[in-house]
């Protein structure tokens, strides 16, 4: 009896690693963006925080506006990395039932 439960415990922990490798994979698909300053500056993020594009508004480069395209990069890229980290949790949440897998390399 013991063995069954350890044989039925072991496939679930191996389902729930095939499951969350799958996500990984899904994540790398899946965008987030993030807008600031009435859509000067688009920030585009990937489910694994990283950054897949940056779009300015040409209206907005000139050499006087230099610190404010600067602030406002940083702003959007912010916002997109928290946009992507929480995807991320969603999406494992979703594979893993909302338990709280502590230190999984590459999502938190």
């Amino acid at each position: 009896m013991l063995d069954d439960q350890l044989g039925k415990l072991l496939q679930q922990a191996q389902k729930l690693q095939s499951d969350m490798a799958k996500v990984q994979e899904e994540l790398k698909n899946m965008r987030v963006e993030a807008v600031v300053d009435a859509g000067t500056i688009k920030v585009i993020a990937n489910g694994r925080q990283e950054i897949v594009d940056i779009v300015v508004d040409s209206a907005i480069i000139h050499p006087a506006n230099a610190q404010v395209l600067q602030e406002l990069l940083v702003n959007a890229v912010n916002l997109a990395m928290e946009k992507s980290r929480t995807l991320a949790k969603q999406e494992m949440n979703r594979v893993t039932g909302g338990m709280n897998i502590p230190n999984i390399p590459g999502f938190f």
